[in-house]
């Protein structure tokens, strides 16, 4: 199981303008990324909205969790859901990262592999 509540704590320090407004945009824009991505990239999808989770649980810890409980009710492998999550998670504790005056997105450098917060 993710641990969601460390995650906001190393969201604070990554993301210090974020607000909860600005996570629930980019939980939205993580939620559509699911719907359209093809089977085949359904786990990466579900990764980046988890990890939206874990932003949002800084305000909301209990909407974060239960959005969360409630994503593994889906039928996905979720041991490699999880797996991606990490991944993608120390990936982005690396970046750099933009505030755009509504959400942050990373600054593209070389040999950057795509991951979303």
């Amino acid at each position: 199981m993710i641990d969601l509540e460390k995650m906001a704590k190393e969201h604070e320090k990554l993301f210090p303008k974020a607000t909860l407004e600005s996570q629930v945009w980019k939980l939205e824009e993580e939620i559509k990324e699911f719907w359209d991505a093809p089977k085949m990239n359904k786990i990466n999808e579900l990764a980046d909205i988890v990890i939206v989770l874990g932003g949002l649980y800084r305000w909301c810890p209990i909407v974060a969790f239960e959005f969360y409980e409630g994503l593994t009710c889906m039928d996905y492998n979720w041991s490699l859901v999880e797996e991606e999550v990490e991944s993608k998670w120390q990936i982005n504790l690396k970046r750099k990262w933009e505030w755009n005056g509504k959400t942050y997105h990373h600054i593209e450098e070389k040999n950057d592999e795509n991951t979303n917060n």
